[in-house]
């Protein structure tokens, strides 16, 4: 962590001057601006009394500027998902898109270790934040045509079957893609299953999930 990046930032925290602190993350260049957002996640989680905290200074700079593009790709476990939501959907960025069109449930979706009952946190998370700005989120499709969970399905690396309460809530999460994203064809099905054969994951469950996935998108 660079310390002259963050020199100004920090300046501007101890001063407790939200119109400060805001003017300097908005004016600060982009390598810096993800210096500021990668200190105040690692000072939440080394501070769990201050982790509130935290997050809301994350959220006063997301009211400043944008969340960086290049960010959005390291937003890969439930930690740091968990920490940044909140701050994003507040700011009205949840649904922002890398270079690639991913938005941040794209690369949660695709990286997160199955340990973490993400699907279970992802879908209780639309009960009780922004509903409508998650479901525009996981509805959202990427530049290669694919939704958040169809990410799911393809990329990540979690083969084995899922415990009843995270396939639970993946049943429950493509039932809200379901409504909120118009039916596809058999296409992505295809590519898919194609690229878990390259990629010898192609398991029994897998098959099983993505024929559930794509039996309910087609009706």
């Amino acid at each position: 962590m660079s310390n002259n990046s963050l020199t100004q930032f920090l300046l501007a925290l101890k001063s407790a001057d939200i119109e400060k602190i805001k003017t300097v993350y908005a004016h600060a260049p982009k390598d810096e601006q993800i210096e500021v957002l990668k200190f105040l996640f690692q000072s939440a989680q080394s501070n769990t009394a201050l982790y509130g905290h935290y997050q809301d200074i994350a959220s006063i700079c997301l009211q400043a500027a944008c969340f960086p593009e290049a960010m959005i790709a390291a937003i890969n476990s439930l930690e740091k998902f968990a920490f940044f939501s909140t701050p994003l959907i507040q700011a009205e960025q949840i649904n922002n898109l890398n270079p690639q069109g991913n938005n941040i449930l794209h690369i949660l979706l695709s990286q997160m270790p199955a340990k973490d009952n993400g699907l279970n946190y992802l879908r209780t998370l639309l009960h009780f934040e922004s509903k409508e700005l998650l479901q525009n989120a996981l509805s959202q499709r990427n530049a290669k045509k694919l939704t958040p969970l169809e990410c799911y399905l393809a990329f990540n690396s979690h083969t084995a079957p899922l415990s009843i309460q995270e396939l639970s809530a993946l049943l429950g999460l493509m039932e809200i893609e379901r409504r909120h994203t118009s039916a596809v064809g058999s296409h992505n099905a295809k590519v898919i299953e194609s690229h878990l054969l390259q990629q010898h994951r192609l398991s029994e469950y897998k098959q099983f999930l993505l024929a559930t996935y794509y039996q309910n998108n087609a009706g």
